[in-house]
């Protein structure tokens, strides 16, 4: 007789979990290489933004992998967005002040920092949107 726990749907499921979870340093490091290759092609603008770029990649996977071992939660919208009316009262006036930066960064700027600072813009405004959603479905859920 076969176990379940020898079949092979049971063995994929782990291993694309295992590949799932280190994928995301993968593409983490791809995108802290890339702002240094950024950094270093001499434009003007492009020294800040691919330090920024990779400075922000590597700290994000440190944060995960600190998550990880903490036990948290490891799914990307428990780390990125709030799920309460009171984390809205911090976010939402963050993410404008950040949203508003993007745009003057990317009004005064040219190059890949005006492009930096546009996607700084439309990044917070995705933020502010998925905040709201998670937070009102989660008031949803309660009722």
């Amino acid at each position: 007789m076969e176990h379940p726990e020898a079949s092979p749907q049971h063995w994929g499921r782990e291993y694309w979990a295992w590949f799932g979870f280190w994928g995301q340093f993968v593409v983490l490091a791809g995108l802290a290489i890339l702002g240094l290759a950024i950094a270093g092609s001499g434009a003007p603008g492009d020294d800040t933004t691919g330090l920024l770029l990779a400075g922000a990649a590597v700290a994000l996977a440190f944060m995960r992998l600190r998550l990880w071992f903490d036990g948290g939660a490891t799914g990307w919208m428990a780390f990125l967005f709030v799920d309460t009316p009171r984390g809205l009262l911090i976010v939402i006036p963050l993410f404008v002040v950040i949203a508003l930066a993007g745009l003057f960064i990317g009004a005064g700027a040219s190059g890949s920092l005006r492009n930096a600072g546009i996607a700084l813009f439309i990044a917070s405004g995705g933020v502010i949107f998925l905040s709201l959603k998670r937070v009102f479905d989660a008031l949803d859920s309660r009722h």
